[in-house]
This record gives C-alpha cells, structure tokens and sequence, in this order.
C-alpha cells in the first residue's frame, strides 16, 4: 500500500454566490495518496456553478496556495474581504480580470487586482464518492 498524505480542508464554499470563509472548528483532512511540494487545502463544492469544469456539489476541490494565476482561466478560491468564493479566472494580465461562472447562471464580474485576493489555484478534484476524511480526535477541556 502507498503512502498517504493529509491535506487540511476549509469547509464548503459555493460558486454563485460568497461565504463568509470560515474554518470549521475540528476540520477533517482529506486523505490523498500523491505527495506535492507546495502547501495545498482542500474545500467542498457548495453548488453547481462550475459543473462544466467538473465540479459537482459534494466534490473535493484540492487547491495549492498561490496568490496570482500563471495561466489563463484556472479555477481560483477568491476572497472579497472575509467572504470567499470558487471562479474561474480569465486576464490574468489585465488591471480588471473577469471572475465568472459557468455559463450563464449568474454574470461575469470585473473587478480591479487590489479588491480581491487569490487563495489558491486549483489542483485537483476528488470526487465526492471517493473522498477520505480523517478526523481529529477531539481536544476536551480538561486536557488542557
């Protein structure tokens, strides 16, 4: 058997609408089995906003922290101050890049580069039926 790795997971986020981004007190980790060099969390799709892409709600979207897409229309955990939500981003060299859905559930957004940040690029998806969650063993107050 091959070795495992844990990734922290943040909660569930949607894509047609923001959430104020919160983690959840005793998060469970995603059990994955590849290793990467780079930070990486994942969070559970909330809606169907980027079912075209191949996100469903359920499904585990595996991010790596970056700040800024290197690539053009990547799926990106965006954050509007403490709220935050799944787009895909397009313009990755321009002052105001789109930020937008699939299809036309809800429309395109701009926004300038300094009223959002990136939290992180997506890497990979797991897919609801296949996920793995290790829970931590509760912290009582006693132990303390």
């Amino acid at each position: 058997m091959s070795d495992t790795f844990h990734i922290p997971t943040f909660g569930s986020i949607p894509s047609l609408s923001a959430a104020v981004l919160d983690t959840p007190e005793n998060a469970p980790d995603l059990v994955v089995r590849d290793y990467a060099p780079y930070k990486r969390f994942g969070v559970q799709v909330d809606d169907m906003g980027l079912d075209t892409f191949g996100l469903f709600p359920g499904d585990w979207a595996i991010f790596r922290e970056q700040r800024w897409p290197n690539m053009e229309c990547q799926i990106v955990l965006v954050a509007f101050g403490e709220e935050g939500t799944l787009r895909l981003f397009e313009g990755t060299n321009e002052t105001e890049p789109i930020l937008r859905v699939s299809g036309e559930r809800i429309p395109e957004e701009r926004h300038h580069r300094n009223d959002f940040i990136i939290l992180g690029v997506l890497d990979g998806v797991i897919k609801a039926e296949f996920a793995q969650l290790s829970y931590p063993e509760p912290i009582l107050d006693w132990e303390l």
